[in-house]
This record gives C-alpha cells, sequence and structure tokens, in this order.
C-alpha cells in the first residue's frame, strides 16, 4: 500500500490560505447575487419568502459541495451531488442575468463570481480525490497529453488497456506495449505475414496475454525460438 501523502507545515498554511480565500469567494458572490435574485424573486409573486430564495440556492451549492468533497475523502463519491450544485449554480447565473439582461458586461460581470468559486471547489476535489487515490493505492497515472496528440488512436488503444486492466503506471503500460509490438515483429519475421495462422499456440499465447495486462516473459523470445 503507498504511503499517505504527508503534508508539511508550508502545506497546511496554504491550504487554509485557499479555504480563506474560497470563503471570500462564496460571501462575495452571495452578497453581489443577493439582491437581484430577491428582487426577481418579488416579481415573479414569491412574496415574504423572496427574502429568503438567494439563501436557500447559495446554501444549497455550498452544503452539496462540501458533501462531495466529503465523500470523495471517504472514497464513496456520488456525482448527483456536483451535477446538482453545477445546475444551481447555473441557475443562480442566470436569475443574476436575467436581472441584468441587454447589457451583456453586466451580465459577464454576474457570472464571473460563481464561476470562480466553481473552479476553486473542483481544483480542490481533484485534489483530494489524488490524496485519496494515492492514499489507497488506487492512483492510476494518465496519458501524456503530447502522446494524445501525436499519435490519438494508438493512444486510445493504450489508454483502454490502462483502464480495463486496471494498469496504474504510465511507464509500465508503456513497456508492455513496447515489448508486445517487439515480440509481435520477432513472430512475424519468422513466420510471415501469415504469422497469425502459421505460429503455434504456445508462440501466440504471451502475445493474447499482453492483451490483458500479463507483462510478456522475459525468455519470450527464447520461446519463439523454440517453437520456431
Amino acid at each position: 500500500m503507498a504511503p499517505a501523502v504527508k503534508l508539511t507545515r508550508t502545506h497546511r498554511i496554504l491550504i487554509g490560505f485557499i479555504l480563506a480565500g474560497a470563503v471570500v469567494i462564496a460571501a462575495i458572490g452571495f452578497v453581489g447575487s443577493y439582491a437581484a435574485v430577491r428582487d426577481l424573486a418579488e416579481e415573479k409573486g414569491f412574496g415574504d419568502f423572496s427574502p429568503f430564495f438567494p439563501i436557500g440556492i447559495d446554501a444549497g451549492i455550498v452544503v452539496l459541495l462540501a458533501l462531495d468533497l466529503l465523500l470523495t475523502w471517504l472514497r464513496i463519491p456520488f456525482p448527483l451531488l456536483r451535477q446538482t450544485a453545477w445546475l444551481l449554480t447555473a441557475a443562480t447565473v442566470a436569475f443574476n442575468g436575467a436581472a441584468a439582461w441587454g447589457d451583456p458586461l453586466s451580465v459577464g460581470m454576474h457570472a464571473i463570481i460563481p464561476i470562480l468559486f466553481i473552479i476553486t471547489v473542483e481544483a480542490a476535489r481533484h485534489a483530494v480525490g489524488r490524496i485519496t487515490d494515492i492514499a489507497a493505492d488506487k492512483h492510476m497515472e494518465g496519458v501524456r497529453l503530447w502522446r494524445w496528440i501525436l499519435a490519438p488512436f494508438p493512444t486510445f488503444r493504450l489508454w483502454r488497456r490502462m483502464k480495463l486492466w486496471e494498469l496504474r503506471s504510465y511507464q509500465e503500460v508503456i513497456d508492455l506495449e513496447r515489448d508486445r509490438l517487439v515480440y509481435r515483429a520477432r513472430l512475424r519475421a519468422m513466420y510471415g505475414r501469415a504469422w497469425r495462422r502459421r505460429a503455434p499456440v504456445e508462440a501466440r499465447l504471451p502475445l493474447k496475454l499482453a492483451h490483458l495486462g500479463v507483462p510478456l516473459d522475459p525468455d519470450a523470445t527464447a520461446l519463439v525460438t523454440a517453437a520456431g
């Protein structure tokens, strides 16, 4: 099992600063949108409930995102929480935009703070997910961006193999794929283009197992020679 991520004093100070910043962003967003959403609620006939309507929406966003972070930390994520929080955030932006409709600059100003808050929370969730995966030895490395750009289709097959057989190390998958291609090239060199029909089962078996994430035997080359 992988060792847990250890936080230094500097890390804790930085986390505290980020949490304080997130609270400030949330408070600014709430104060900035409260009056506009309340006035819109009054206009739509909410009556005495109008002052509480924006509070309920913003409190719902904060509670759902906090619960999502907690469940992610406990490794029992529930995606509906995030999706509902995004929906409520989009609703808040729409309500503020409706109050300032006709002025694109004002609509953008109303939208920027909720979007900034969501990005901050998503970054925190990403970090929490990575930390818990590493602590539980479940962390799976991603494929490099340049590989997706330069060789999208082979990279997709590589990524698919990682996900299907839960190969967590990117370098491990690269080594496995390289060994597989070398082994296949040797089979083709020995048996010709029809090596899939001509090669015996014993020689083709390591290649089939490699598709299942099983590393090739170091003596695979000797096996090919013996089969020949």
